[in-house]
C-alpha cells in the first residue's frame, strides 16, 4: 500500500446532506482512501430520496465499488434516544429498557434485528453499545446506558454485542473510559469526571475489563472526557495515557480504537481537527473519526504526513494502526 493509501485508513468520514458527488463523499472514497464513512441523520444522509432502504442500499454499493479498498460504512445504532434506522423501521427500546426487560437475551435479539436491518443498508459496522455506567443524576446520556452497576452494563451490552457480531456487523463498544459520571454534554465542552483511580477500576473501567476478553468487541471508542486521575492535562481520547497506557496496556485491548468526532467542542475549542487527529494516533488510536469534507481530510493526511517526517509518529506505528483495521474488515467479511 502505498503512504496515502495507509493515511487513508486511518479515517472515517462524515458527509453533509445525501449527494454522493457534491457532498464530496466519493473524492474522499475514490481519490483520498479513506477507511469509511458514517451515515448521520443529523447530517440529513437519510433525507428524500434516501428515505428508502433500497435507496440507500444503492448508495452503499456504488461508494463500494468506488474504494479501492472495502469501506467501514457505519452508523450510530443503539435503539431509543439513538435510533439511526427510526426512518427504516420507526421506534425501538433504548438501553434502560432492554435491561429494564430482565431479560439479556431480549438485548441480544435487539442486536441481531440491528444488524439484520444494518446489512439491508449496506451498513457493516454500529458505534454502539454504550458501555457507560449511570452513576450521576439526572444523567447527561438520559436513557442511553444499561445500567447503575458494571455487571448489569456487561451483561445487557454483552447481549446486543454478540447479536451484532454474530451477525456479521462489527460492533463498539463506547464511550472510553467512561462518561456515567458527567454532568455536562461533551458536545458543547470538556466534561471531567473526578473519581479516583480505584473508583474508576471499579464503575468505569469495569465493563471494558469484563467484556474486552469475554466478548471480544471488534471497536472501542475513546471519547473527550477528563480523567484527571489518568492524566490531568488531556481529554482521554488524545492522551496516550489512557489509550496506550489504560487501554491498550492494562485492559490488553488489540482491536480498533476509534474517536469519537473532533469535532465535538471540547476538542476543538482547543485542537484543530488535523491537530487533534495526529494527537489521536500518537496516543494509540487507530480510526480518526471527524472530518465531512475533502478539504478536511487533505488537511488531515497533511498533518499526518508532517508529524512522520518531524518523527512525532513512525510507519511502524501507521502500519500498526493500519493492520488492526484490515483484520477487522477480514474479519467481518468486508474485504473478501
Amino acid at each position: 500500500m502505498t503512504l496515502d493509501q495507509k493515511l487513508g485508513q486511518l479515517i472515517i468520514v462524515e458527509y453533509l446532506g445525501h449527494d454522493y458527488q457534491t457532498s464530496g463523499l466519493q473524492e474522499m472514497i475514490r481519490d483520498q482512501y479513506v477507511g469509511g464513512f458514517m451515515y448521520q441523520e443529523s447530517n440529513h444522509n437519510f433525507d428524500a430520496p434516501y428515505d428508502s432502504i433500497e435507496a440507500v442500499a444503492a448508495f452503499s454499493k456504488q461508494a463500494m465499488q468506488d474504494a479501492r479498498i472495502p469501506l467501514l460504512i457505519a452508523t450510530d445504532q443503539e435503539g431509543g434516544l439513538v435510533n439511526r434506522l427510526y426512518k427504516f423501521h420507526g421506534p425501538l427500546p433504548s438501553a434502560e429498557e432492554m435491561a429494564a426487560t430482565g431479560q439479556p437475551s431480549y438485548a441480544y435479539q435487539q442486536g441481531s434485528q440491528a444488524a439484520e436491518w444494518m446489512k439491508q443498508l449496506g451498513i457493516n459496522s454500529d458505534l454502539a453499545p454504550v458501555v457507560d455506567v449511570h452513576t450521576v443524576d439526572p444523567p447527561v446520556l438520559e436513557t442511553r446506558m444499561f445500567g447503575s452497576d458494571p455487571q448489569t452494563v456487561a451483561t445487557y451490552a454483552g447481549a446486543y454485542l454478540r447479536g451484532l457480531q454474530e451477525h456479521q456487523v462489527a460492533g463498539c463498544l463506547k464511550h472510553f473510559p467512561g462518561l456515567g459520571a458527567i454532568t455536562s454534554d461533551p458536545h458543547s465542552g470538556l466534561p471531567v469526571v473526578n473519581r479516583n483511580l480505584t473508583t474508576l477500576k471499579q464503575i468505569d473501567l469495569a465493563p471494558y475489563r469484563l467484556m474486552i476478553p469475554k466478548d471480544q468487541p471488534a471497536m472501542i471508542m475513546a471519547t473527550d472526557v477528563l480523567m484527571p486521575a489518568i492524566d490531568p492535562q488531556l481529554p482521554a481520547e488524545l492522551s496516550p495515557k489512557a489509550i496506550d497506557g489504560v487501554l491498550r496496556q492494562q485492559l490488553g485491548y488489540d482491536g480498533v480504537v476509534i474517536t469519537d468526532g473532533l469535532y465535538m467542542r471540547g476538542i476543538s475549542e482547543q485542537w484543530s481537527l488535523s491537530e487533534a487527529s495526529v494527537m489521536a494516533i500518537e496516543a494509540g488510536n487507530d480510526l480518526i473519526e471527524g472530518p465531512y469534507t475533502p478539504s478536511q481530510v487533505a488537511d488531515v493526511i497533511s498533518a499526518l504526513k508532517a508529524a512522520l517526517q518531524q518523527g512525532h509518529l513512525t510507519e511502524t506505528r501507521i502500519n500498526q494502526s493500519v493492520e488492526r483495521i484490515l483484520l477487522l474488515k477480514l474479519r467481518y467479511g468486508i474485504i473478501h
